[in-house]
């Protein structure tokens, strides 16, 4: 086994293997270490299966089971201290007033940010997460002196970094169930992961509206939730959420409760008869083992929030923090998110639509605080600062810092008065103030410069980097509808025809589809694909 290092967490860092190849990571990442973040284990990344007991299953046959099949693994990577409230603490936060359906541990958790509990100000907000954060932590884990690593997931609200702030070690977000804009999810998890130096995971929850995916009778969840095959998600979203996941460099991906789901409660030859869902765990597993090097994914952009952001998930109107009307700055964070994602806000009741979005900036984007250290700045060839930000002296210092080394600072005309006076070359300035209008030329010709390839058509794509190739994963979002209830509709005329171009100076020795085990014909410096309505196509440049 290859030798790792350990992070200050006490995770282990992925090794970083010599290049002699013409393509090489360190050209096109800045810090491989910190960018690649500590991992949940020595092994490398896992396609995780949890499994949760019930009635209907058998442990010991469920973990037979999902070793017949190889649909995953199921030994659980990830620290026993934790907090969470079924993946979703900021909305056990602020939607559980006196406790109900909120449990950790088997005690109840009263919500601290309701009437008379409520926060007063941004700063005690933040106070009010922390301290809520470490009392479900210490009545899950009996104490506040366990021992670390601690890990936190979250779901809905995007207060990841709060996590951190906290003291957590680990971080993870739920997507699937009603949560809006996976793809914001993954910046955000993966900044935070960044900024604090921990692993990372991404669950997906098969909840759906008031239904869940289930392949027996007896769920107990109550008459008034949906259950059944055709209920919760599709499996089109299931699969190409957890592929985005695994190809943004999540560290683990999780089948949240994927034990019960992949699998039919009749038993032939002693392990039970795998279900639909069970078949996309078997399909991502056979692709990860095959494919165990992703590379590592290219982020030119840190979007660097104002600490105090408390940034709206999608409920009951924009409000900082659920409680304080948007500023200038808020909106300027909803505008520059709904920029790169258009319509990834607010999705829920609309049947899946914009949870996954085609868009012309690629998935290029980690999300930030205003505080992260100058070694995680200077990561990053750019840095756009979004919402009502403040800085300290201390922070224009670092910033002023960045941009001396060589980093491009993107300032709207509202943050020039924390830099008067100051000029540098690589400070690039538009307007008008908390406005991301004029934004798309900046963004654009940046992208141009850190990402290796340009794409004819609107699609999600994410570029990772390997010592001698590149692989460029290309997700087709549009077509795909499903109410919680019904079956998955699928508009096949939304396909999509899209040339990938590759700019640099070297000669394509090859090109072909990893996930589909295709070939792909190289023209020049360009291949042609056709992307199915809801398809996946992962593409690997080899380079002579």
């Amino acid at each position: 086994m290859e030798k790792f290092e350990y992070s200050k967490s006490g995770y282990p860092y992925a090794p970083i293997k010599k290049a002699d190849t013409k393509i090489k990571i360190s050209d096109y990442i800045k810090n491989e270490k910190l960018m690649a973040t500590p991992m949940f284990r020595e092994e490398g990344f896992l396609v995780f299966n949890e499994i949760r007991e019930g009635p209907a299953f058998k442990t010991d046959i469920i973990k037979a089971s999902i070793d017949a099949y190889k649909s995953g693994e199921w030994t659980d990577p990830m620290p026993s201290v934790y907090t969470q409230q079924f993946w979703e603490w900021g909305y056990a936060l602020t939607h559980a007033p006196n406790g109900e359906n909120v449990w950790y541990g088997g005690q109840r958790m009263i919500c601290n940010f309701e009437g008379d509990k409520a926060p007063k100000t941004r700063k005690e907000a933040v106070q009010k997460i922390h301290d809520y954060l470490i009392e479900c932590f210490i009545k899950h884990n009996g104490t506040k002196e366990a021992p670390h690593p601690w890990l936190s997931v979250n779901g809905h609200y995007p207060w990841h970094h709060y996590a951190g702030e906290a003291g957590f070690d680990a971080f993870g977000s739920e997507i699937g169930e009603n949560i809006n804009n996976y793809q914001w999810h993954i910046a955000l998890t993966r900044g935070v992961a960044r900024q604090y130096q921990g692993p990372w995971c991404m669950d997906f929850s098969p909840w759906h509206g008031p239904s869940v995916t289930s392949y027996i009778e007896n769920t107990g969840y109550g008459s008034d939730v949906t259950t059944g095959p055709d209920a919760g998600h599709s499996m089109n979203l299931f699969k190409r959420a957890m592929l985005m996941s695994m190809m943004a460099g999540a560290n683990v991906i999780q089948a949240e409760a994927g034990g019960c789901f992949s699998f039919y409660p009749e038993i032939e030859n002693g392990i039970y008869k795998i279900t639909p869902y069970g078949l996309v765990m078997c399909e991502l597993q056979k692709f990860a083992k095959a494919h165990p090097d992703r590379g590592q994914t290219i982020t030119p952009f840190a979007i660097v929030l104002d600490y105090y952001h408390g940034a709206y998930s999608g409920f009951e109107g924009r409000k900082s923090f659920y409680h304080f009307p948007y500023n200038d700055g808020d909106n300027m964070t909803w505008d520059l998110v709904d920029k790169i994602w258009p319509g990834g806000w607010e999705t829920i009741g609309r049947n899946e639509l914009d949870v996954m979005v085609n868009n012309i900036y690629g998935d290029n984007f980690d999300v930030l605080l205003q505080n992260a250290s100058q070694e995680i700045l200077n990561c990053y060839p750019a840095i756009i600062l979004s919402g009502d930000i403040k800085l300290s002296t201390e922070e224009i210092k670092r910033y002023k810092e960045y941009a001396e080394q060589g980093g491009k600072l993107i300032l709207n005309t509202a943050y020039l008065k924390f830099f008067e006076g100051y000029k540098n070359e690589n400070i690039i300035v538009y307007g008008p103030d908390y406005s991301v209008e004029n934004m798309d030329a900046i963004i654009k010709d940046i992208l141009a410069k850190e990402i290796p390839f340009t794409f004819s058509t609107e699609i999600e794509y994410i570029v990772n980097v390997k010592n001698g190739s590149f692989i460029v994963t290309l997700i087709n979002n549009d077509g795909v509808m499903k109410k919680p209830t019904e079956i998955p509709i699928i508009d096949e005329s939304k396909r999509k025809t899209i040339t990938v171009t590759y700019t640099g100076d070297l000669p394509i020795q090859s090109c072909s589809d990893i996930y589909n085990n295709n070939d792909v014909t190289v023209n020049g410096k360009s291949v042609s694909i056709t992307v199915e309505a809801g398809g996946v196509s992962i593409l690997e440049f080899v380079f002579g």
